[in-house]
């Protein structure tokens, strides 16, 4: 595996959500950062959502991840990513589900083995990493967010909602 190449910083873009939705293009520039994002959009979630997060190893979901359950009410140290698991569940002001497909090598396997339908149907926020394994997940409430490495510690973070068919 070749080391990565850094690659031209794009001018700053905002790193805080507004209450009129959690949508936008983001710039993070430490770890701390990406989760302080996160945990907010997990504030101001009242309703079920499911974010399928998108990015290369190292590029910050597992942190995402925490920061949003954070934003629940929930222990962000008991958020770990589930790489072994696959699915781990948490209780905080909103039911919470963190899914990892990272080993997941045939996609039919979410629904024979591990029950994904059942979970995206429940009234609870659940987190995808690695989500672009799933395919199109449809609903109401369903957001890509794509994270790319742009140095060591600076992301760059597109928050996207799917449009409902």
């Amino acid at each position: 595996m070749s080391p990565r190449q850094p690659v031209e910083m794009p001018p700053p873009k905002t790193t805080m959500t507004t209450r009129a939705g959690i949508t936008g293009s983001f710039i993070t520039r430490a770890p701390e950062e990406t989760f302080a994002l996160a945990e907010e959009i997990g504030r101001e979630l009242s309703q079920p959502a499911i974010f399928l997060l998108i990015g290369d190893l190292g590029t910050g979901k597992t942190v995402f991840a925490k920061g949003l359950a954070a934003g629940l009410g929930i222990d962000p140290d008991d958020v770990t990513s589930p790489s072994f698991t696959f699915i781990s569940q948490h209780r905080g002001r909103l039911r919470f589900y963190h899914i990892d497909l990272y080993r997941l090598e045939d996609a039919r396997a979410l629904s024979d083995h591990l029950g994904i339908e059942e979970i995206l149907a429940e009234p609870a926020v659940v987190v995808i990493e690695w989500g672009d394994k799933l395919g199109r997940v449809v609903g109401p409430n369903v957001y890509t967010v794509e994270l790319t490495w742009i140095d060591e510690t600076t992301r760059d973070i597109k928050i996207r909602q799917q449009e409902v068919i």
